[in-house]
């Protein structure tokens, strides 16, 4: 699948001076080499962010970053439909050298989980097929470390959750087993935090977990017992995103459990806490009767002012020191969530951005790609008509 270019009004033929007289092959040679240049210019990108449907619907939405990445540069928000996407929910994204991979996930039509990776290069404007997973699964988790994806547990085809993990090597072209979760989990997320991968939360038995590993030596391990290493709430289809040596999570579904047998409640949530992972437990003394006592101090900060909007299955996405929270459904009205969100982790303060008008936005994920501008494309094109006339 390719994306198609979004012509204007055709051009209009205007009146002309005639030219003074000049060898014709150095016109050609001369705007041949014009065109190359402009071809093999690689600079002329747009920094794009992909709000991505993860329903079935196909829908990509997309606004403008600047070169940096660091600031929005456009709201105007411009949507497209990908095929290799459309009948497809709950598939996982992942950009590794400007290439989108989209994982597995589940055929809504025809109501099997799938083994299939496809990936999109946004310079050939072209999808490919990559080699399967080894198994089929969707709601899982993904990351890059060392050039390489890593997915963690997810949902089988049987509907359980899994603990099982691959490795794909995108030079190889090839998946291998990555080693076992602590325990299974669907619904949750993975996130790169000074060079080391973090797996919290999900779902598993019917209700949400607040654990926190770390991947180590091709397996996820619980982190040492003298740091808390338990989140401060059990959450699942929240998402996550670093900035500024902290972990954020934000939104998501929490359980909480009454006094009747049996008897679970699931809150969509507006929250947003933090985790600091270089943080001493005990980083200062202070004067006790019995002299100096060490006092522990938490790597967890929840004391941030919450979202306007309750919001589950939501992306965020870091923006300089800015995070953007995009979409998301609340589970008890079953609305998506329309209003774009920012939190500003210097001023501790939420904003709201713009308002999606299109599209399903009940569950999306997002990803940044390097695209060639489309009028760059036009241009050359125009010059090449022109040649040939």
């Amino acid at each position: 699948m390719s994306f198609g270019t979004h012509h204007g009004n055709s051009l209009k033929t205007k009146r002309r001076q005639k030219p003074p007289k000049k060898s014709v092959s150095a016109d050609l040679n001369s705007d041949a080499s014009s065109i190359a240049n402009d071809v093999m210019d690689k600079t002329h990108v747009q920094q794009r962010l992909y709000v991505i449907n993860r329903n079935g619907t196909g829908e990509a939405q997309y606004i403008l970053l600047n070169d940096r990445r660091d600031a929005i540069e456009s709201y105007g928000v411009r949507l497209e439909t990908w095929r290799a996407i459309k009948g497809i929910s709950n598939f996982g994204v992942i950009v590794l050298n400007n290439i989108l991979y989209v994982i597995g996930g589940y055929d809504v039509k025809n109501c099997r989980h799938l083994h299939r990776v496809v990936k999109y290069d946004p310079y050939e404007f072209a999808w490919s097929d990559c080699a399967p997973m080894i198994k089929a699964r969707a709601k899982f988790g993904a990351c890059v470390i060392d050039g390489k994806i890593i997915v963690s547990g997810g949902e089988r085809s049987d509907g359980q959750a899994s603990c099982s993990c691959e490795v794909y090597d995108p030079d190889a072209d090839t998946w291998s087993e990555g080693g076992l979760m602590v325990a299974p989990r669907k619904n949750h997320c993975c996130v790169m935090a000074d060079g080391d991968m973090y797996l919290a939360g999900g779902d598993f038995g019917l209700r949400s977990h607040d654990n926190l590993w770390v991947y180590q030596d091709g397996h996820w391990v619980e982190l040492d017992m003298d740091c808390p290493q338990k989140m401060p709430k059990c959450i699942d289809r929240y998402d996550i995103c670093y900035v500024g040596h902290k972990i954020y999570f934000v939104g998501g579904v929490s359980c909480k459990a009454s006094n009747t047998p049996n008897d679970t409640r699931f809150i969509t949530e507006r929250g947003i806490f933090s985790y600091t992972p270089n943080i001493s437990t005990v980083q200062k003394l202070k004067a006790h009767p019995q002299g100096l006592h060490g006092d522990m101090i938490s790597p967890w900060n929840t004391r941030y002012p919450s979202m306007v909007r309750p919001r589950h299955s939501c992306a965020v996405r870091a923006i300089g020191k800015s995070i953007y929270v995009f979409g998301g459904c609340h589970l008890e009205t079953g609305q998506d969530v329309r209003v774009c969100e920012c939190f500003n982790t210097d001023k501790a303060k939420w904003e709201d951005e713009f308002h999606f008008r299109k599209g399903d936005l009940s569950s999306v994920t997002t990803a940044v790609l390097a695209v060639p501008r489309r009028h760059d494309e036009e241009k050359i094109n125009y010059k090449l008509k022109w040649v040939l006339w």
